[in-house]
């Protein structure tokens, strides 16, 4: 299937049924896909992204498509740097997930890359509690179990500045 301007196209289907069509090279932004694609997948059939829901996809696809159109050069390198910038900072945090699952299971490198920094950015510097409280993680230790992780890692304790009575 070829679009107005002789470019072919790719039809994918996400977990919720939703369907996209895309241009073939931005559906090879993903290793997975270009495997696919390239390892003779019939291009007649929608390919189904069982992992990936359709909020997901098209927020995945938003990115192939501005990067597969980035030309080369200086100028373009710094407009995608800002893109990427803008693209994390409007991403919430349940919507950032879904794309680290995604771009690790579509195997789309600089987004997972993009994702998992955003992630390190999130959680530097802060101590556990707070890492906690941002990604709603229970603290499952009761207070034995925590004293006793402190004594043997009393190490890793001193450097977060925590001690072994805190829970």
């Amino acid at each position: 299937m070829e679009n107005g301007k002789g470019e072919r196209m790719v039809t994918l289907v996400s977990s919720d049924e939703k369907e996209f069509e895309v241009e073939e090279r931005v559906a090879k932004m993903s290793n997975l896909l270009k495997a696919m694609i390239e390892g003779g997948v019939s291009m007649n059939k929608p390919i189904r992204i069982v992992i990936v829901s359709g909020d997901v996809l098209g927020t995945v696809l938003e990115y192939c498509e501005k990067h597969a159109k980035a030309g080369e050069g200086e100028e373009q390198k710094a407009m995608m740097e800002e893109f990427d910038q803008e693209f994390m900072e409007k991403t919430n945090l349940d919507v950032l997930y879904g794309l680290m699952v995604a771009s690790n299971y579509l195997e789309i490198e600089g987004l997972l890359e993009l994702t998992t920094q955003r992630v390190a950015d999130m959680i530097k510097g802060k101590k556990p509690e707070e890492i906690r409280e941002l990604f709603g993680i229970k603290n499952d230790f009761d207070p034995e179990e925590y004293a006793e992780i402190s004594r043997d890692f009393t190490w890793a304790f001193k450097s977060l500045g925590l001690s072994s009575n805190k829970k």
